[in-house]
This record gives C-alpha cells, sequence and structure tokens, in this order.
C-alpha cells in the first residue's frame, strides 16, 4: 500500500495485490473449503445487493467457470510439483491501483518494483499482470516499465485483455 502520510489521516493512495506461487496459491485456496464457503458467501451477497453486475456476471463469467470446473473434475490434480515446473514459480499481480490525483507522481512505479522485490524474494521465476487493451488499461504503463507484452485476448466481458510477464532474474 501506498499512503500519503502528509494527508490529516494518512490516506491511502494506491495498493498492489496479487501472489508469488499462482498455481500453488490456487490449490491450497481450493483445498481450504472454510476459505472457499467464505468468498462464495461474500461474492453472493455483493451480487444480490447488485442485480445489474449480478446479470452481468451471469451472461459473462458462469458458463466459462462451470466448463473450467468440469475440465478441473475431470482432471486428476495433484497438490505437489513435479520435474522443472516445480521451481518455475509464476508471480501474478491481480490488481494495481493508485488515486486519480496521485497518477503519474511514480507511486505505481514504486508499487511495482516493491511487488516485484517481494515475489523475487520469496522465489518466483516470473511476473505476470493483465490489463486492458482499452482506454482504461495500462498496457503503456507496463511497457515503459519493461514489462514483456504478450498477445491479446478477448475477455468474456466483451473487452480485450493483454498479459505482460517480466523474468525476475538478478539485475
Amino acid at each position: 500500500m501506498a499512503v500519503d502520510t502528509a494527508a490529516p489521516q494518512d490516506e491511502l493512495v494506491g495498493f498492489v495485490l496479487g501472489t508469488s506461487d499462482h498455481a500453488g496459491y490456487t490449490i491450497e485456496l481450493a483445498q481450504d473449503r472454510r476459505a472457499m464457503a467464505s468468498l462464495t458467501l461474500a461474492g453472493l451477497v455483493a451480487l444480490v445487493l447488485r442485480p445489474r453486475v449480478a446479470l452481468r456476471v451471469l451472461r459473462t463469467r458462469v458458463r466459462p467457470w462451470a466448463c473450467r470446473l468440469a475440465r478441473r473434475r475431470a482432471a486428476v490434480v495433484t497438490p505437489q510439483r513435479a520435474g522443472p515446473a516445480a521451481a518455475a514459480h509464476v508471480a501474478v499481480m491481480t490488481a494495481l491501483a493508485v488515486r486519480p490525483d496521485w497518477r503519474k507522481t511514480g507511486i505505481g512505479v514504486l508499487l511495482v518494483d516493491r511487488f516485484v522485490e517481494l515475489v523475487r524474494d520469496a522465489g518466483a521465476r516470473w511476473a505476470e499482470a493483465q490489463t486492458s487493451t482499452g482506454p482504461m488499461g495500462a498496457t503503456g504503463f507496463y511497457e515503459r516499465l519493461g514489462w514483456e507484452a504478450g498477445t491479446q485476448r478477448p475477455a468474456p466481458d466483451g473487452d480485450h485483455v493483454r498479459t505482460y510477464r517480466r523474468g525476475l532474474g538478478a539485475e
């Protein structure tokens, strides 16, 4: 998190959220029934309180999630990793947000740099982030930071996203 300590009540101006081993995190979360139940309940309550969002989720997300769940149930999933993939932890930056009045001040760069430092120290070999390619996206930001642009693809909600990737070897 980035906080404006000069404000009367230390105001949050930005944050970054992610995992240092996305596959490991996903496996662990899927095995934690209490966490899954809690997340499911929170999501359902949020959708009940926002019917327009609920309709959009039903229209764009339910079918892909159901297909993905069916494929996972059909496959044998083992939590242990084997072979070369065992060492290739991929960190995923899930969210990066900076208040509009604090953009272009370097806060986003500092947050990304700190995320990269933390996940590298945790053993990640790569970091990934996704962003919209439209006007609300941050493609230019990641390109200025030297992240490698992947392919653009359509998202279920009709937007287009691009995955950016950065190697975390010694710099």
